[in-house]
């Protein structure tokens, strides 16, 4: 009988033992760590590759870090096609993608100008057909790479220029010579054309970078449609000229407001 029950010990033993690794293959799934997999055949796990700003024999200027290539443009997200070639292949374009049909428009597209007389003059319109999903596009992109500075607003109040604020209000030499952003609301934006503007976003302008490898061509237009919305909304729109759902809406919240009034002043 004791055999019996020793024997039992020793395979109950043995099988908890052996879930000892399921066990720590499980544990291993869910836990964050920074030190890289171990991986029993490497593949390309482990490859030999250059770090930034080191010297490489290959090439022959000696630089590991390749300059763009003169004469080519990164791929895009909007397309030169001509119609035939759209009806004849209706699905080939991602939804995402602006397809323009003409030479002349791809280059406004690409530089923000036009040929006028042999001269460049910036847009004043934005060359992308606007639609209600481009102008929120534009909204996204704006609240990742504009917001910090400008503010959600567009008014320069972001929690970049806050910060600077603070440190200079108290004497912190980590202030450094920050220029506050412009307001993106005031007279001097709205009176600046579409091109421009656009050519602000890729090439830079003063104290501001050059944005152009962050945010592709037609995200540009984007932003541009969205600074543009955000000037319209600060204008004051008579409410006989707003959308009927709208007037109804204020109409019930005008109702509500009156009686909320009356009752304090019998109170």
């Amino acid at each position: 009988m004791k055999r019996k029950t020793r024997n039992v010990y020793i395979y109950v033993n043995i099988g908890l033992a052996a879930l000892v690794p399921f066990g720590l293959i499980c544990l291993a799934r869910h836990e964050r760590t920074t030190t890289p997999r171990w991986a029993i055949i490497q593949d390309m796990d482990k490859q030999p590759y250059y770090k930034p700003q080191r010297p490489s024999k290959l090439f022959a200027d000696g630089r590991a870090m390749r300059p763009h290539i003169p004469g080519t443009l990164a791929q895009q997200d909007f397309i030169f096609v001509n119609q035939a070639e759209v009806r004849v292949h209706p699905k080939t374009w991602a939804k995402g993608h602006v397809v323009l049909a003409s030479k002349k428009v791809y280059d406004s597209v690409l530089y923000g100008q036009k040929l006028v007389h042999g001269q460049g003059q910036w847009l004043t319109h934005i060359p992308i057909p606007l639609t209600k999903r481009f102008v929120e596009r534009g909204r996204t992109e704006f609240n990742i790479f504009c917001e910090p500075c400008h503010g959600y607003n567009g008014r320069g109040n972001g929690p970049v220029n806050r910060w600077d604020q603070r440190l200079r209000k108290e004497g912190s030499p980590e202030a450094g010579t920050w220029v506050p952003p412009s307001n993106l609301l005031g007279p001097g934006v709205a009176y600046l054309s579409d091109g421009l503007i656009y050519n602000v976003i890729a090439n830079g302008v003063g104290t501001m970078a050059s944005y152009k490898d962050q945010i592709p061509v037609v995200d540009r237009w984007a932003i541009v449609s969205y600074v543009r919305a955000l000037e319209k909304s600060q204008k004051v729109v008579p409410v006989a000229k707003l959308p009927y759902p709208i007037r109804t809406r204020l109409k019930s919240l005008t109702v509500k407001l009156n009686a909320k009034g009356k009752k304090k002043k019998k109170s």
